[in-house]
């Protein structure tokens, strides 16, 4: 998902694009799911521990845990987003689940916007943001037609970005222009 926000001329920031992969099952759906699997092969393994298997009770102990991990670690990955702010002379990528984990600021004048084509129909394009040769690469869990709404949607924040700092160096000029000088 690729949501931009704009901000009103009279702040300090142009705006935002928040970027976060698709993500189809929610904490509480995850946590609902792993209650009834567990519920499920507990019984199971209870039923056997009355039979006398007392062995299989540890194994679904084990096999529960690490099931749970194994989908823990899958959707904090899933959570991850990428928040990017444009300001008239910065750019901040904030990259974190659930507050920023990483913040990086970059001067907006020599930062550029590259797209690699795909060497395939197959993959997908690469979106980097490169900044006096360091390479940071963004949107990497997007779908195709994402990736593209993403590559439209920096493109216009590009754009405004530039209005708001030539916005920005005419309001400095204008004050740094002499007034009239005193006549004596």
């Amino acid at each position: 998902m690729v949501d931009t926000q704009l901000y009103d001329e009279d702040s300090n920031w142009v705006g935002r694009i928040v970027i976060q992969p698709n993500r189809s099952l929610s904490w509480r759906a995850l946590q609902y799911f792993l209650i009834v699997l567990m519920a499920v092969s507990f019984g199971i393994a209870l039923s056997f521990l009355f039979a006398g298997y007392w062995m299989i009770l540890p194994f679904t102990g084990i096999e529960m845990l690490f099931l749970t991990g194994c989908l823990w670690l899958c959707l904090r990955r899933a959570s991850t987003q990428e928040v990017l702010t444009f300001g008239a002379h910065t750019v901040t990528l904030e990259v974190g689940a659930e507050e920023p984990e990483e913040t990086t600021t970059w001067e907006r004048y020599y930062t550029k916007i590259q797209v690699q084509s795909a060497v395939h129909p197959w993959y997908a394009k690469t979106v980097s943001l490169v900044h006096r040769g360091e390479s940071t690469t963004i949107g990497e869990r997007l779908t195709h037609e994402e990736r593209e709404i993403l590559i439209k949607a920096l493109g216009d924040m590009v754009r405004l970005a530039d209005q708001a700092m030539i916005r920005d160096q005419s309001e400095q000029a204008l004050n740094k222009a002499p007034g009239p000088s005193p006549v004596s």
